[in-house]
Order: structure tokens, then sequence, then C-alpha cells
């Protein structure tokens, strides 16, 4: 939790407008965060909003010690968030990280936000000695370029899912 503290003040200072601030989410925010997710699974054509899964999703990565829920706020609203998992890759013979929601609201995007929430999940993941970060994302232009301008590349894997509920 230190470390997490000390990467999310040397963040702060590196955001595009110095009045947003980026911290660890707390239980106070699960309804901000819901509603971000309803935004945000509103534009994907895989999910669709669904406001007591996703406060239940919420509430347990909360409650998981290896993940990360991050928020920005600006004048004491929550306007952004990204979360990270840590799970273990056979792969990378260790733990690696997937970054499962990064969404900022609609109003404030293309300010910088969403690029400071994942530097600040990237550093959580380095000195968390994480050995990869992945995602999942939509396949269109902006999404591309955002995460194509951030370093982040595409692979040759294909997302296959199979549903249980």
């Amino acid at each position: 939790m230190m470390q997490k503290n000390s990467t999310l003040k040397h963040i702060k200072k590196k955001i595009m407008n110095p009045k947003i601030t980026i911290r660890q989410a707390s239980p106070d925010d699960l309804f901000a965060m819901t509603s971000l997710l309803a935004e945000l699974f509103s534009l994907e054509k895989d999910f669709s909003p669904n406001l007591a899964c996703q406060r239940e999703g919420l509430a347990t990565l909360m409650a998981n010690t290896s993940s990360t829920i991050l928020v920005a706020i600006y004048k004491n609203k929550i306007i952004g968030m990204c979360t990270l998992q840590s799970l273990i890759s056979t792969a990378e013979g260790g733990v690696v990280g997937m970054v499962e929601d990064l969404v900022v609201a609609e109003e404030y995007r293309q300010k910088g936000i969403g690029q400071s929430l994942l530097q600040a999940i990237e550093r959580i993941a380095k000195e968390q000695g994480l050995l990869r970060l992945q995602l999942l994302t939509e396949q269109n232009l902006t999404t591309e370029s955002f995460f194509k301008a951030n370093q982040w590349s595409a692979t040759q894997l294909v997302v296959k899912r199979k549903m249980f509920k």
C-alpha cells in the first residue's frame, strides 16, 4: 500500500490539469465507479450495463489485496477509473497484470486523464514486480491510437469466452 501512495504522488505532478487527483478507490466510490462502468459498457459490443453485477464486481476487486482500483477526481467528482488485477502466467513464469477497466467520463476525455490513470497503473504494476500487463479493448480507431501512443502493442492472440451464467 505504501508503494501505491508514493506512485500516486508522483503521478499527480504529471497530470495535464493540476486540479485532477488520482487516488486509490474507497468503498464510498462504488456508486460513481458503477456509473462509469455503465458508460463504458454501453459503448462496448460484448458487454452491457448491469449495475448490480458491476457494483458486486467492484466490491470484490476492492476486497482483493492483489487488485488495485484508481479513480481520477475533479472538483470532488469521480471522472475516471482504472482497475488492475494480477494473475499467474505460465508463459512469463510469474505474476502478470490485467488492466480490466479504463474509463473516463465522456465530457472529460481527450484531456490526458486516461493517460494519467494508465501511467499510474503501469507504475504500480512495476513496483509490484508484475512481468507484463495486458488488456482487452474494443477495436476502433480511437482506442487503437490511444494505446499505441502509450506504447501498448497488439498481439496475435484472439480472445474467446464461454459464459456460465
